[in-house]
């Protein structure tokens, strides 16, 4: 049985980056991100935002050709309900004609539906309509007692919101993981606030505010973390001049003199 290649919907995915994309500045985003998930292979990745999919579709199209892993997204849809959102959609146009004329009538549940299917990736999508928190028991419910290789925050970029995201999901990340956060670098006080984190934890320093409200397996998780791991952050800042151009990126791996999963190493 010959492999799914991306090659056999391309059409439908680039109609879905390009239509839907720029909406949320991600029509260029999604392809690091496919890029990125080809070259790593995650097997758990969490999107805190999933707005049209277009992120969601990018990144699982690549976990189906790889064959393995999957993607849980999460967003409440109150965005759909805007007057200016529902004729935006209204004016889709080619493969994506169909969606037009279900976000007359359907819920976002139902557009998001149509999306995954058309865009043949439905079998690695979880999508869960609903609020996104950071109290213990809604990230348990999102890590499902797995460890997340990717977590790409797509929805407030402030440091209100950074700030517990980290402390709820940094002790669910994997040892070798990259957290992405949207549109975080070109807001200044966000862009001060994780270069100094980034340096307090590779410090082996964790700030009380990260502990806030984390439970004894999730602190005793991320003081683990902490203690064997190096942290890495890149701002990715694009050229356009817009409010959503650029994505702050955590790199996590294990302390070592070596490359993170390294299978061959040059003499």
């Amino acid at each position: 049985m010959q492999a799914w290649n991306i090659k056999q919907n391309i059409d439908c995915l680039l109609a879905m980056r390009d239509q839907l994309g720029p909406v949320y500045g991600s029509e260029d985003l999604c392809m690091l991100l496919y890029s990125m998930v080809r070259r790593e292979q995650p097997r758990v990745v969490v999107e805190l935002g999933t707005g049209f999919g277009a992120s969601t579709v990018w990144v699982a199209s690549a976990l189906k050709e790889l064959g393995d892993g999957r993607i849980y997204t999460f967003d409440n849809g109150s965005h759909f309900q805007d007057a200016s959102v529902r004729a935006f959609l209204s004016q889709l146009t080619g493969p994506l004609h169909d969606l037009a004329r279900l976000s007359e009538a359907g819920s976002y549940e139902e557009c998001m539906a149509w999306i995954f299917d058309h865009a043949d990736v439905a079998d690695r999508v979880q999508f869960a309509k609903g609020d996104i928190g950071f109290h213990a028991r809604a990230v348990d419910a999102v890590a499902q007692e797995q460890k997340i290789d990717l977590l790409f925050s797509d929805f407030n970029h402030a440091p209100n919101t950074i700030i517990p995201l980290l402390g709820a999901y940094l002790p669910h990340m994997n040892a070798t993981s990259s957290i992405y956060i949207d549109s975080a670098s070109t807001y200044l006080p966000s862009y001060w606030m994780l270069d100094n984190l980034i340096r307090m934890l590779n410090a082996k320093r964790i700030p009380a505010v990260l502990r806030h409200g984390l439970d004894g397996d999730q602190l005793t998780a991320l003081d683990e973390l902490v203690d064997k791991s190096s942290f890495q952050l890149v701002h990715l800042v694009e050229k356009a001049p817009r409010s959503q151009n650029s994505t702050a990126w955590i790199r996590i791996s294990t302390d070592d003199l070596l490359p993170a999963h390294a299978t061959h190493v040059r003499p």
